[in-house]
């Protein structure tokens, strides 16, 4: 199972040798995948994270093996690796990425890349989390606000407040079309009928549409636009915007990372997601693993995303990150006192619902934006 140059130069061959895709075979002989692992020598990834870093020690201290990481944004490593492998420049083994609609439909369907479920996961993950790539954990996008300045609860109680007169200026988020972000407001707008009933319970009446707005959940993006969110690269930056205690007038609200809120720091800052939000607080999507099509370590990169789901997932264990193995999850959920996933009032993106209405997306913000 050891590979050389000559294997890597057809892909046919290569997977065969690799045993994926169609060569996966029934049961996984896991000694002789970490056999294979430890004479490959090392593992590439990127990663959507640079807390990669903090696996580099102890899974050579375990295996042997070096994990050389390079922190990629997703939109960044889709080029990249795009780049290379049409060069046949086959230099990473493992994309770990949160732009799912992109691999699955620019890279999976064209056998660039290729999924692997580490064997005895089925226990612990949805079926929809193994296929048709691999989730290791869902993260998300949602709405949080001050509590220093709101001890009580949150100032807003629906999405469509963010439309109202007051929280003109007020609403701090990433760019519309930054590639999280746009997966989140794509979300919305695919959920027109749960808009209008969260209008309704709002506003006590049926929502009245503007000129060329064709349903409940664009017109509340319509009106999000015209309030003028305030637009920010850095969700850094937006939660600690929302979240310092020092400031003199009333704090923003917006739209961050809800992992973010693992830099909480009492007497500096101080918030919550708005949990209660009508009809949910916020979107949640995937980070995924694939394998890439002629990777040069495929032992190493099964042994790296084995690991990565279970006992190496400790650098993602922090508030705002649920995992997506069912018994790291409910641990997290016990520590940091959060709703479980299945209860969490989040919607989860549909990544081919996502890339398929991107054009008509841009469009609809360029033709909205005052």
């Amino acid at each position: 199972m050891l590979f050389t140059n000559n294997l890597l130069a057809g892909s046919a061959e290569w997977l065969k040798q690799a045993q994926l895709g169609p060569h996966a075979p029934a049961t996984q002989d896991w000694d002789a995948i970490e056999k294979a692992a430890k004479k490959e020598g090392k593992v590439v990834i990127y990663s959507v994270s640079s807390r990669i870093s903090k696996l580099v020690k102890e899974f050579k201290k375990l295996y042997g093996i070096e994990i050389v990481g390079y922190d990629l944004a997703s939109g960044e490593q889709i080029q990249k690796f795009e780049r290379e492998y049409k060069a046949n420049l086959h230099k990473v083994d493992v994309l770990y990425n949160q732009a799912a609609s992109e691999m699955i439909a620019r890279f999976l369907k064209k056998k660039m890349i290729w999924n692997f479920v580490p064997e005895g996961m089925a226990s612990y993950l949805e079926a929809h989390e193994m296929s048709p790539l691999l989730i290791q954990r869902w993260s998300s996008r949602v709405l949080v606000y001050n509590t220093k300045f709101n001890p009580q609860k949150a100032p807003i109680d629906s999405l469509w407040d963010l439309t109202r007169k007051e929280w003109a200026d007020k609403i701090l988020t990433p760019e519309p079309t930054e590639d999280v972000m746009s997966s989140v407001f794509q979300t919305i707008l695919n959920h027109p009928n749960e808009m209008a009933a969260a209008y309704k319970r709002e506003f006590g009446t049926k929502i009245q549409l503007s000129e060329d707005i064709n349903n409940a959940a664009e017109e509340w993006m319509f009106r999000f636009l015209q309030n003028n969110p305030l637009n920010e690269t850095s969700t850094t930056k937006i939660f600690k915007g929302i979240a310092s205690v020092k400031q003199k007038n009333t704090p923003p609200i917006g739209f961050t990372t809800f992992s973010k809120l693992r830099k909480l720091k009492a007497g500096v800052t101080e918030a919550s997601p708005a949990y209660q939000l009508d009809p949910v607080f916020g979107v949640a999507y995937p980070t995924v693993f694939a394998i890439t099509d002629q990777a040069p370590h495929p032992n190493a990169a099964k042994l790296l995303i084995r690991y990565m789901m279970d006992k190496g997932y400790w650098p993602w264990n922090v508030m705002g990150d649920y995992a997506a193995h069912k018994n790291v999850q409910a641990k997290q959920v016990e520590k940091f006192k959060v709703p479980a996933f299945k209860d969490a009032k989040l919607w989860t993106i549909d990544p081919m619902q996502v890339y398929n209405s991107s054009g008509k997306y841009i469009d609809f913000i360029m033709n909205a934006t005052p």
